[in-house]
């Protein structure tokens, strides 16, 4: 299973389902920049993006009580918007 990701038509990233169970894992290829993985635990949704082994961001939807409700805390200068979609892209594969 996977699901793309699109920024102006054009495909920017590629999301990849690892591993089914309790710990999911996937991988994110990204076009034009290096590869990130994500790794979380999906009955908690609680998720870490990571690129070379740094944690870049951080999900979590335990944060809230309000139903599909996501906090997103991500590093200074990463790509907010590739990230957003990634959470979405995510969810989409876990559910």
């Amino acid at each position: 299973m996977h699901r793309a990701i699109e920024r102006g038509g054009e495909r920017i990233a590629t999301v990849h389902k690892a591993l089914i169970g309790i710990r999911d894992r996937f991988d994110i290829d990204v076009d034009d920049g290096p590869d990130l993985k994500a790794h979380g635990n999906v009955v908690d949704h609680e998720y870490e993006i990571k690129r070379d082994g740094d944690t870049i961001a951080h999900i979590s939807k335990s944060w809230f009580r309000v139903r599909d409700t996501y906090g997103v805390e991500i590093a200074p200068d990463e790509d907010e918007t590739l990230l957003l979609a990634t959470v979405v892209a995510l969810e989409q594969l876990t559910d």
